[in-house]
């Protein structure tokens, strides 16, 4: 006679929670099964909790996977590194001052994980045919404000290697020790460039920016036409813009609370 499989017992909340944490520390989607086998429990169960959670937006589908959901990864951001508006806020005169110098887009983004979440952007007359808004993620890797901000991550070999590298242009490096090794130039040089990665014909020039701890919290950057003759003076404005910029936002962040209202 058959033996009667034992019943799970756990409460939903526990098996819940026993799913998130077998997703830690992944930047890439993880299929049900090996979830479900992380978190002891049967696919059809594993199957039904992850449908709840992503509906919660406590985890995210990536392909035929999941990863840690968009809420999770913005309250744990919030609760070790500066709020998001607070960054943008503090950066907004260096953010018109630069688009002043130059005329070009500017940007200010953070990262989270593979994207960069861009926090504010200056339209630049001469608009590069790309236009990430406020809010609007993009893949780290295929833009200079992506690598100035993944050559300063702890995390970046990691994300790396376990992310989906996409091929935005024939020129978008999707090698991670390749990429790495970019990184490695970004955080010697303190400036990041992109040529034609994330859309064919445009340009791009990045610095990361430091918190009061010393850890880079946020990146600027310029976008604009590969074919632009004045490029050549990008780099040296934005290294300008970012050396005035930093000291502005040590302070405004440091008077700051980190997480909570205020």
């Amino acid at each position: 006679m058959a033996r009667p499989a034992e019943r799970d017992e756990r409460a939903v909340i526990d098996k819940a929670a026993d799913l998130l944490a077998a997703l830690d520390g992944e930047q890439a989607g993880v299929g049900v099964s090996e979830l479900a086998r992380r978190a002891r429990l049967s696919k059809s169960t594993a199957f039904r909790v992850l449908g709840a959670l992503e509906r919660a937006g406590m985890v995210d589908r990536v392909g035929t996977g999941y990863r840690i959901g968009k809420m999770l990864r913005r309250l744990g951001r919030d609760s070790v590194g500066p709020r998001p508006e607070f960054v943008r806020d503090a950066l907004v005169p260096y953010v018109a001052d630069l688009f002043a110098l130059t005329g070009q887009t500017v940007h200010v983004a953070m990262l989270d994980g593979p994207e960069v979440v861009y926090l504010t952007k200056v339209f630049g007359h001469r608009q590069a045919p790309i236009r990430p808004c406020p809010g609007d993620r993009f893949a780290a890797h295929g833009v200079a404000i992506g690598k100035a901000l993944l050559a300063f991550d702890g995390d970046a070999a990691n994300i790396l290697h376990t992310a989906t590298l996409r091929a935005f242009t024939p020129r978008t490096a999707t090698d991670p020790a390749a990429l790495l090794a970019e990184l490695a130039r970004v955080r010697s040089g303190g400036i990041a460039f992109d040529a034609d990665e994330a859309r064919v014909g445009v340009s791009a020039v990045a610095v990361p920016l430091r918190g009061p701890g010393g850890d880079v919290v946020a990146a600027l950057s310029i976008t604009y036409a590969s074919s632009d003759p004045s490029a050549v003076r990008y780099a040296e404005h934005v290294r300008s813009a970012g050396a005035a910029a930093a000291p502005a936002l040590r302070r405004a962040l440091a008077q700051r609370p980190r997480s909570g209202s205020g």
